[in-house]
């Protein structure tokens, strides 16, 4: 597994656990706006990870790969979130 993977797949899981405590936590009113709590958190992970890696070469390259997964994943909740909301 290449670096960059190895630093991002933790953090997108760590966020995709995140979200789904927040559906199965959090009414569904607070769920939009937990979302932004739970992606800047990872983005904070995204970097302590880095940090903890202690390797300087392609560090730009795996925070984009992280950052652009966390991303993803949140805008995904989102949309499931809303679906979600619309069904109650």
């Amino acid at each position: 597994m290449s670096r960059t993977l190895a630093t991002a797949i933790p953090v997108w899981g760590a966020t995709i656990t995140a979200l789904v405590i927040v559906i199965v936590a959090l009414p569904s009113e607070n769920w939009i706006g937990a979302t932004g709590v739970v992606a800047a958190s990872a983005v904070l992970l995204a970097f302590i990870v880095q940090v903890a890696f202690q390797r300087t070469d392609g560090v730009v390259r795996r925070l984009l790969a992280s950052v652009v997964g966390i991303v993803i994943v949140a805008a995904l909740a989102s949309g499931l979130m809303l679906i979600l909301a619309g069904l109650q």
